[in-house]
């Protein structure tokens, strides 16, 4: 029992663990500076420091003997033979049981990707964008074309994963005609929510998909004659 509660507080600890959020800052204005935080940890990522290149030592060549070079021939690969397992998969099942096998990893990898994006949340997101080009008539058509993009753009990315605060601010310069961008954001991140959507995704795919591929692609025994003229009849169907 004693052994059982060990692992028991093993894995509740993991899980309380990778429950705590990590934290991803972003800030881009003239530069960009990223940063990511978990617990009592803080890594700056960007701008990075630069190191001083060290001086490499030149490493003189040891020439083969002439032996060793007439030796040295390249060989071509050997042709396995047999068909390969993809082919006898669309053999035996054709194009409606290829197509089934395709549509159901779509699913497994579309059902990891909703998953994951439950464990993104934007704790900030703050864009300003400064628009002005050379005439204030540019400058209009120019902040006019931008606004169109960029508020749909921002409102997709509120609706399709969580935000706490927000902000997007446009303006034209009429004036200098100046062109700015900036950019704060910090994302959180839940790991444990990551690795359960890729864990379920891995569960998917070998029961809905690898095992529906290895039967599918297993060497028929022949059959009888009549057997292989419903198969023959299957497959010009399909064909047409």
């Amino acid at each position: 029992m004693t052994a059982l509660y060990i692992i028991l507080g093993i894995i509740l600890f993991f899980i309380l663990v990778l429950s705590v959020k990590v934290k991803v800052t972003v800030h881009s204005e003239d530069g960009v500076d990223l940063s990511v935080k978990w617990l009592f940890l803080k890594f700056t990522i960007l701008p990075k420091h630069e190191k001083k290149p060290k001086k490499e030592k030149k490493k003189k060549k040891k020439e083969k003997p002439e032996d060793e070079k007439k030796d040295e021939t390249v060989k071509e690969p050997k042709e396995k033979k047999g068909d390969n397992i993809f082919v006898r998969y669309y053999r035996n099942n054709g194009v409606s049981g290829t197509v089934e096998l395709i549509e159901r990893a779509a699913s497994a990898l579309g059902g990891m990707f909703r998953r994951m994006g439950k464990a993104f949340t934007f704790e900030e997101l703050y864009v300003y964008l400064l628009v002005g080009a050379g005439d204030s008539a540019e400058t209009a058509i120019k902040y006019g074309k931008t606004c169109e993009k960029v508020f749909p753009a921002m409102g997709f990315i509120t609706s399709v994963i969580k935000t706490k605060k927000y902000s997007l601010d446009v303006k034209p310069d009429f004036l200098e005609g100046q062109n700015k961008a900036k950019l704060h954001t910090t994302v959180s991140i839940i790991p444990r929510r990551m690795i359960n959507a890729v864990i379920i995704l891995v569960f998917a795919l070998i029961f809905k998909v690898v095992i529906k591929f290895l039967k599918g692609s297993r060497a028929k025994k022949a059959g009888t004659p009549e057997e292989k003229n419903n198969t023959n009849l299957k497959e010009k169907g399909e064909k047409q």
